[in-house]
């Protein structure tokens, strides 16, 4: 029987980053069951596709993912290739008839149980005694960030998705819970600084205001930790509420990561979302109260069942109106099983679908412009994400790590060496792309008369 401190492991994680904190969980647990992590793909024994099944697209890239995965066992002989959590719980049967090629699966929910899979069906010795010094065994991590899941499942009942089918009721984590997740995380760091803290789940709201405040007073008190994220606000009252904890506690971000999904009442109604755009508004305006400097992530679907030309206008109004910083698009599609599939006979073509998303990017994107160029001239505090041979990049406070604006330096113009972690503070000179270009201040001089 072969020792689990014999193999190793790779895991591509896809989707958002609720599956990096599942991805951790089973790194966690293959760690001390004394498997080693390989540094890519082919120099592993396991490879480990964490799945996402969200929208069409992310089913289309887990497909896609899937199969070079498996491409990849014709140039290594030891290769076997697992896929696990969201697609495989909704498209069980399907991938088990249509992907045979797999060596094994499993659903969500059972993360932690992924090494005693691996031990029964392919004969493995588990290493438990190795647990010791399982953060030897792993590639180091050097992101400053770490994703902290505060709750598992939802129990909203919005029309378009099927989240709560895959995942399940809405289940808080208390604080101990919470304390454990921070614990995997350093010891998988070897020392390295956490410096941020991304708060993310599937309805983070709906978690109970006085325990998501115990979650960021425990966080606020970790000398190591400078920024607090809290991502996917469902649009409800009690975001009023939760706004109010930003001057108490100022390692939260100036950031609001709120998806309201569209800006017509009426297909709101349709989604089974709230319907209050005035409750909405009054959340924006006291969110930029509260920091003059927050920037707003929201994200819309287009071309809903039903959405006429006039209420796709109201997207425009809404974004004008507000001067949303940060926007995801995503084109409607049927998911089966979701209560929207029944409305099929109000689909928009799919022509016209990605053409109001090109339109109403194309209006993002050159009103997004307008706001970043008020930014040039300005000076801001940015985290150190990662650094090379010419480059430093960094985050605003307002940039969520690995889906927002990087801040791009020239490492020549650096009188003191940085390392991964560290804050800086920059001088905005230019915009590039999706990026932003900075130069470290010249020190002011005085001049005596």
């Amino acid at each position: 029987m072969v020792k689990a401190s014999d193999l190793s492991f790779y895991i591509e994680t896809l989707g958002c980053p609720k599956n990096e904190v599942d991805s951790r969980r089973m790194r966690h647990a293959l760690l001390e069951a004394g498997f080693r992590e390989a540094a890519k793909p082919l120099e592993a024994d396991f490879l480990l596709i964490n799945s996402c099944s969200f929208i069409r697209e992310a089913q289309e890239e887990t497909i896609e993912k899937t199969f070079h995965a498996l491409s990849l066992k014709g140039r290594s002989q030891k290769l076997k290739v697992g896929l696990v959590g969201c697609f495989v719980e909704r498209f069980h049967k399907e991938v088990r008839e249509e992907i045979p090629e797999l060596d094994f699966l499993l659903g969500t929910g059972r993360y932690h149980e992924i090494p005693y899979l691996l031990s029964r069906k392919f004969q493995i010795k588990l290493s438990p005694h190795a647990a010791e010094n399982f953060a030897l065994k792993a590639v180091k991590n050097e992101k400053p960030y770490a994703f902290i899941r505060l709750s598992e499942g939802c129990n909203r009942k919005c029309s378009f998705c099927v989240i709560p089918k895959i995942r399940g009721k809405f289940t808080p984590y208390n604080l101990e819970e919470i304390k454990r997740q921070w614990s995997e995380e350093k010891a998988l760091r070897r020392g390295q600084a956490i410096r941020e803290v991304v708060l993310v789940s599937q309805d983070t709201i709906s978690q109970k205001l006085y325990d998501i405040e115990a979650i960021i007073d425990y966080f606020s008190k970790i000398d190591e930790v400078h920024w607090i994220r809290l991502h996917y606000l469902f649009p409800d009252r009690r975001v009023l509420d939760l706004l109010e904890l930003f001057p108490k506690y100022p390692k939260l971000v100036s950031y609001l990561d709120m998806p309201i999904q569209h800006a017509s009442e009426r297909i709101l109604a349709r989604m089974k979302r709230p319907q209050d755009m005035g409750l909405i508004d009054d959340i924006i305006s006291h969110a930029r109260k509260m920091r003059p400097n927050l920037e707003i992530r929201t994200s819309f679907i287009v071309g809903f069942p039903g959405e006429e030309d006039s209420d796709f206008q109201q997207l425009f109004h809404f974004l004008e109106k507000h001067k949303i910083e940060k926007l995801a698009l995503f084109r409607y599609s049927h998911e089966t099983h979701s209560k929207a599939f029944e409305l099929y006979r109000d689909d928009i073509p799919e022509k016209v679908k990605i053409e109001r998303m090109n339109e109403l990017m194309r209006f993002h994107e050159q009103m997004r412009e307008t706001l970043r160029q008020k930014l040039i001239g300005g000076r801001a505090t940015i985290i150190i994400d990662s650094i090379n041979k010419r480059e430093v990049h960094g985050r605003r406070e307002q940039d969520s790590p690995e889906i927002e604006e990087t801040v791009i330096l020239d490492r020549r113009e650096l009188g003191k060496e940085l390392r991964v972690g560290d804050l800086c503070e920059v001088e905005i000179t230019d915009f590039v792309g999706f990026d932003f270009l900075a130069s470290v201040p010249k020190k002011e001089t005085s001049h005596s008369v």
